[in-house]
Formats: C-alpha cells, structure tokens, sequence
C-alpha cells in the first residue's frame, strides 16, 4: 500500500466531513469529532496560518493532520491536531503523516510545533513521542472520565524543528 502524504484539497472535504463524523460517533476525543459543516474546512483552505495535510491512498484520505500557526510576533510556532481513521490505525499513517507535515511546516519558517494530548491516549502518546516530540509538562486533573472513575491530564509536548 502506497500513500501519499500532500496538502488539503478542496475535492477532500466531503471525505474529512464523513471522517469527522465518524470520529464523533465513536467518541474521539479530538476536536476534529466537532466540525460539522463544510464551510470551516474550507475556512481552512482560505487561512494562510492554517495548514491541513493528508494521507492518501488511491484518493481515500486515512488521516489528517491540522497545524494552526500562531499570528504575527506567534507565528514562529503551530498548534497540531491529527487523527486517523479508525480502519487504518497500527500502520503508522499518524507517525508518518506528522512527520511529512513536521518537514512542510519547518520549509515555510515554524520554528515549534506543539500538541496537547489526554494521558489516556496511549497511541498518540506514543506517535508523537516516536516523532521525537518532548513532553512540557501537563494540565493536570484535566477532565473525569466517568466510564474509568479517574481524571485525564492534558500531556503537552513540543518539537524544535
């Protein structure tokens, strides 16, 4: 299996709607899981601190990357938000699709890349770590995950690229 790994088009957003959907209905913890309409994600497109990235198998997007860059005096850094989609994970798409987007935001001057991750999330703990990302710190007692009895920090991590 080949993917590509290139920037958002305006011919994947009907995909990333149904992707978010998904992610919404199986109870991800992303805030992709909250984008409902097309009209944001084409907001996306029309941003030039906002940059999506994609992989892309035979023009099926398996997960998207979403790098928001800070404004001006901030703009040296960008906030990462990724998902994958939930038949494709364990092949690394995140970990390669982070690190392609790591290098297109390093090539237009992003100086850091930051990521805030639940500690209940072992995968992403593990992909970003694996995309030599350093851990900052955290929120702890971010949220209580009634189903687990037990609060969630927010893991921060950050990268110099």
């Amino acid at each position: 299996m080949i993917i590509k790994y290139r920037r958002l088009r305006k011919d994947d957003i009907d995909q990333l709607i149904a992707f978010f959907r998904d992610l919404n209905h199986e109870g991800a913890e992303v805030s992709f899981s909250e984008v409902e309409k097309k009209e944001e994600i084409e907001s996306w497109l029309n941003d030039e601190r906002m940059h999506v990235f994609v992989a892309d198998y035979d023009g099926e997007v398996l997960g998207v990357l979403r790098g928001k860059q800070g404004k001006v005096g901030r703009d040296h850094s960008c906030f990462l938000t990724a998902a994958t989609n939930k038949k494709y994970r364990g092949h690394k798409i995140a970990q390669n699709l982070t690190k392609y987007s790591l290098s297109e935001l390093k090539e237009i001057g992003v100086k850091i890349a930051r990521a805030y991750i639940y500690s209940n999330n072992a995968a992403s703990v593990s992909t970003i770590l694996k995309c030599g990302f350093t851990s900052s710190g955290c929120v702890h007692m971010h949220h209580y995950e009634e189903d687990v009895e037990r609060y969630v920090d927010d893991l921060i991590f950050h990268k110099i690229l």
